[in-house]
């Protein structure tokens, strides 16, 4: 058996009412599936483990969740994002799979350290990880408040915030905070793209691009799917 992995930007038009759908009909993924989850996102630290076929749902009987895991075979499992991390999580010897949707609140809120302990529980042993296309630190500006609920849950937490240009505004390194948290759960092989959703204009869609611009044909949703073959 094989993991494969795919994060799909603005290259597919990919619908946002019927996601599954669409995506069955991308002819150029690598890799098959019988049925493809996508979880009803909530900014939360909620994980949904799918390890039986009576588990499978339907696009519209989604449940609110920010990451899913799964070790059976032919079932991919995504998240959709639009400047939150997507986080694909694999152990190849074991084959388990999961994908988490990572915003502030939920990365704050420990989603992935939920997911990695989820995992580890249900035989996870070696797992690996790849972070996405993202928001990074140079389009991340962010209040004062924001920058105080992380400090309130560790001082340490200062070092992922910089002084923006603008007045009383910081730059958030989510990313390096997600980084930090998959390495404290345990995890060394860790594969980062590192890109910017806001500035890769032409690949990625941006909710923060959309917001500044106004232009409603910008906002869509960036798709990031795994599965076991």
């Amino acid at each position: 058996m094989a993991i494969k992995t795919a994060f799909l930007g603005k290259e597919y038009q990919i619908s946002k009412n019927n996601i599954s759908k669409t995506i069955k009909n991308i002819s150029d993924i690598d890799f098959t599936f019988d049925h493809i989850l996508f979880p009803n996102q909530i900014h939360s630290n909620k994980v949904l483990v799918i390890d039986s076929k009576e588990k499978i749902f339907e696009d519209d009987n989604r449940p609110q969740c920010d990451a899913i895991i799964t070790d059976l075979k032919n079932v991919a499992i995504g998240v959709v994002t639009a400047d939150c991390a997507p986080i694909l999580l694999w152990d190849e010897k074991n084959n388990i799979i999961a994908a988490i949707h990572a915003g502030w609140r939920g990365a704050l809120s420990k989603i992935i350290e939920n997911t990695i302990m989820t995992m580890k529980k249900i035989g996870a042993e070696n797992i690996k990880a790849e972070i996405g296309p993202m928001i990074q630190q140079d389009s991340y500006e962010v209040s004062q408040d924001l920058l105080d609920k992380f400090c309130h849950d560790d001082s340490q937490n200062n070092k992922f915030f910089i002084k923006s240009k603008i007045v009383d505004k910081f730059q958030f390194n989510l990313n390096g905070f997600i980084k930090n948290s998959l390495i404290e759960s345990g995890l060394n092989d860790i594969k980062n793209s590192k890109l910017d959703t806001f500035t890769e204009e032409e690949k990625y869609y941006s909710y923060r691009r959309y917001i500044k611009r106004n232009k409603l044909e910008e906002y869509g949703r960036n798709i990031s799917i795994i599965c076991i073959n």
